[in-house]
C-alpha cells in the first residue's frame, strides 16, 4: 500500500510538473507595444429630444480605390468612438478590379457582421462617380443594392438611388480638380433640387471646407456633412495620437441609436458638421449644441472695486470640442475641451453674451450666444 507521505510527495510533484508546463521557456508573450482593442469616447453632450451620435458617410475600401478592407473600416470606427458609417465605394472607378472578384455591394456585405458586432451602424451606401462638376461626385446612402444604380448618365443613377429611397450628398463641392476656379452652384444642381434628388452637401471632405457651401445648405434646405473621404487607413492620414483628436465628423441629432432614426435625421436636417476645430451648421442645432456644452457654474467669490461689485464664477466645457467665445470688447477666451476658465462679470443676473467664433452658421455668420449664471 501507498502510505500517505508517499501519496503527498506524488500529488506535490504533479502540481509542479503541471505548472512549470504552463510556462515554456521558449514562447513568452510581451504586450508592452501592442494596442489595445478599446474604444475612444468622444465626449459630446445630447440636446433635448435627441441623442448625439457621430458618423463618417464617405468612406472608401479596396472594393473602390482605397486600401483597406471593409471590416478594417468597422473597427477603425469603433475604435475612434464613431457610431455610424457608410461604407461608399465608386461605381465607376475600380482600380483593383482585376484583383477582387465582386459586384457593387461585396463591401457591405464583408463588413455587415462586424458592424452588429462592435455596435456599429453601417449604412448602405455608393459613390456615383461623374468628371467634371456639374455633374461631379455624389455619395447615395441608405440603398438597397447599388449594382443597378450603376449608369453612364449621372441623373438617371440618382434617380434609380432615390427610387430605392436613397438620401443623395453632393460630394466636396469645391474640390479643385473638379472646380479649379470658384465653388459654384450650378442650374444642375437646382433642377436636381427640384426633383427631390439632393438632399446634403459635404460643407467639409477630408482636410478642405467650403464656407459658402453652408450658406446652400441653410438656403436651400439641404443636410450639412463633414466627412474623411478616408482612402488611406485612418491612422496613416490623421494624427489620432492627441486626446482631442479626430477625423472630420458629422454630428447626427437622432432620437435614438438606430438606422432609422440616422435617416431620419438625416432627411430632417438636423446635423453639424465638425472639421477640425470647427463647426458648421443651421443655427437653431447649433444653439442647441453649444448651449449643452457650455455652463457657467454658481458665483464663488465677489469683490468691490471702485463702487462696482464684481463676481466671479467658472465657465465650464463638458465637451470634446473646443470653443472659442469672444465678447463685446474683442476679447477672446479659448475654451478648450474638458475644461474651465474663471470669468468675470458686474451683474450677477445679468447674461454673459459671446461670439463663438468657430462655430459657423453661414459663410461669414457666427453664432452668438447668452449664458446666464446659475
Amino acid at each position: 500500500m501507498i502510505n500517505k507521505q508517499t501519496l503527498l510527495t506524488s500529488l506535490l510533484l504533479l502540481l509542479y510538473v503541471a505548472a512549470f508546463a504552463q510556462f515554456d521557456l521558449n514562447h513568452q508573450s510581451n504586450n508592452l507595444f501592442i494596442k489595445p482593442n478599446v474604444r475612444q469616447q468622444i465626449l459630446i453632450p445630447d440636446i433635448t429630444g435627441y441623442h448625439t451620435l457621430k458618423g463618417d458617410f464617405h468612406i472608401h475600401t479596396i472594393f473602390s480605390d482605397g486600401s483597406v478592407w471593409p471590416t478594417v473600416r468597422v473597427e477603425e470606427a469603433w475604435r475612434e468612438g464613431l457610431d455610424v458609417i457608410a461604407i461608399t465605394d465608386h461605381l465607376e472607378y475600380q482600380p483593383h478590379k482585376d484583383y477582387t472578384v465582386a459586384d457593387n455591394n461585396t463591401a457591405y456585405k464583408l463588413a455587415q457582421r462586424k458592424a452588429e458586432e462592435m455596435n456599429v451602424i453601417l449604412v448602405k451606401g455608393t459613390e456615383i462617380t461623374k468628371g467634371e462638376v456639374p455633374p461631379g461626385h455624389f455619395n447615395a446612402i441608405f440603398i438597397d443594392d447599388a449594382n443597378p444604380i450603376e449608369n453612364k448618365d449621372a441623373s438617371l443613377s440618382i434617380e434609380a438611388a432615390v427610387k430605392q429611397g436613397a438620401f443623395i450628398i453632393w460630394n466636396h463641392p469645391g474640390w479643385k480638380r473638379q472646380q479649379p476656379d470658384t465653388t459654384k452652384w450650378w442650374d444642375y444642381y437646382t433642377t436636381l433640387k427640384s426633383k427631390n434628388m439632393l438632399h446634403g452637401i459635404e460643407v467639409a471632405n477630408s482636410n478642405e471646407w467650403y464656407p459658402i457651401a453652408i450658406d446652400w445648405c441653410i438656403d436651400k434646405d439641404l443636410t450639412v456633412f463633414s466627412n474623411s473621404d478616408i482612402h488611406a487607413p485612418v491612422n496613416l492620414k490623421y494624427n489620432l495620437s492627441e486626446r482631442h483628436a479626430h477625423r472630420p465628423i458629422t454630428l447626427i441629432f437622432a432620437r435614438e441609436k438606430s438606422m432609422q432614426s440616422v435617416k431620419e435625421a438625416l432627411f430632417e436636417g438636423r446635423t453639424i458638421a465638425w472639421h477640425g476645430h470647427t463647426l458648421a451648421g443651421k443655427e437653431s442645432i447649433m444653439r442647441e449644441l453649444v448651449k449643452a456644452s457650455i455652463q457657467l457654474k454658481p458665483t464663488f467669490r465677489e469683490t468691490q472695486k471702485k463702487g462696482t461689485t464684481w463676481y466671479y464664477a467658472e465657465l465650464n466645457n463638458i465637451s470634446d470640442i473646443p470653443f472659442v467665445l469672444r465678447d463685446k470688447d474683442g476679447n477672446e477666451i479659448d475654451l478648450k475641451p474638458l475644461s474651465s476658465v474663471i470669468v468675470k462679470f458686474d451683474k450677477k443676473t445679468a447674461a454673459l453674451n459671446y461670439k463663438v467664433m468657430n462655430a459657423f452658421i453661414g459663410s461669414e455668420r457666427r453664432l452668438e450666444i447668452n449664458i446666464t449664471p446659475q
